[in-house]
């Protein structure tokens, strides 16, 4: 039997997943200091954890892709992978965020290199949606990823630069959100099931409306009104149906793919305490504190598992197309 070696060249653009959810969490510690008087110390070891391995993973992937420019250029116009280019673009989007407790003007620089190329890999992925002949099989929530990124500019967005151009990408991210969605429950229920590997990505539903949530929060300076109401519960109630299928959700057999349950959880976990904020009230202070723990083990299990992969030597490796 032929034993694939493991090479830069297979180097997965899906490991920027893994920056997103750190990301989120150290967000996520970031709001409960201020709101919940979590220690400090906490948000300030995600954070440097986080920074480390953004700095890691993007240059890999630099390296790969000046070394290796054909297999980045095929991931770029995979069917699936095209989706998680986008993820990229959220990483700084996200960094930028995760710093703006602890240094402004770093978060604004992340932003602005973050935010063009959200915009260059949104128009870039839709274009190699509507230019190729692609099949419903093809469809999967990952797609949503390059929708997302759009919806986050606004929140570092409405400090570093004009509210139009917050009120864009939100406009954006809104309205092919909830294109996708009605594309993807097509597909879902209508067609064949999901691959093993993309089952988690049903947690990216969660994302869109918590997303939504805090970039309406931000351009509308702390307004609950009903709109944003909606959009919070929509991905709350996403959350418990999630929840309500954990038994679809397969643990024995590991993917990077599993980096998607993190990133939503956190947004929802924001979007939680933001509404504790608000609101002041025993059951946001209670919902903050469970999701707060639930992200905490769902990322910490995740991580023991992408290290156990690393050790045994299963990522970085040609995949099965």
């Amino acid at each position: 039997m032929e034993v694939t070696k493991r090479s830069l060249e297979y180097f997965p653009v899906q490991l920027f997943a893994v920056i997103m959810g750190l990301s989120g969490l150290s967000i996520v510690f970031a709001k409960a200091y201020h709101l919940i008087d979590m220690p400090y110390w906490i948000y300030g070891t995600f954070l440097l954890i986080d920074t480390v391995l953004f700095l890691g993973i993007f240059t890999a992937y630099m390296f790969k892709w000046l070394i290796y420019p054909e297999a980045v250029k095929k991931e770029f116009y995979h069917p699936v992978k095209s989706s998680f280019m986008a993820a990229i673009s959220i990483s700084f989007l996200l960094v930028s965020i995760a710093y703006y407790d602890f240094a402004p003007t770093v978060s604004i620089l992340f932003w602005y290199i973050g935010t063009p190329l959200q915009l260059f890999l949104t128009l870039t992925v839709i274009r190699y949606w509507i230019n190729n002949d692609l099949k419903v099989v093809h469809a999967n929530p990952a797609w949503f990823i390059p929708i997302v990124g759009n919806i986050l500019v606004p929140v570092v967005g409405v400090d570093a630069a004009p509210l139009y151009v917050s009120l864009f990408f939100f406009a954006i991210g809104l309205f092919f959100w909830i294109i996708l969605f009605t594309i993807m429950l097509n597909r879902i229920v209508f067609h064949h099931p999901l691959a093993k590997k993309l089952i988690p990505t049903l947690f990216i539903f969660i994302a869109p409306p918590s997303v939504g949530f805090i970039s309406y929060f931000r351009i509308t300076d702390g307004s609950i009104d009903m709109f944003s109401i909606i959009l919070y519960f929509v991905a709350l109630f996403t959350l418990f149906l999630l929840l309500f299928m954990v038994k679809n959700f397969d643990t024995k057999e590991f993917f990077i793919s599993w980096w998607a349950y993190t990133f939503p959880l956190a947004a929802v976990t924001i979007a939680t305490l933001l509404m504790y904020m608000s609101l002041r009230n025993s059951i946001t202070y209670a919902a903050s504190v469970a999701l707060i723990i639930l992200t905490s083990l769902v990322v910490g299990y995740v991580t023991i598992k992408t290290l156990h992969a690393c050790r045994t030597e299963k990522i970085c490796v040609s995949e099965e197309e």
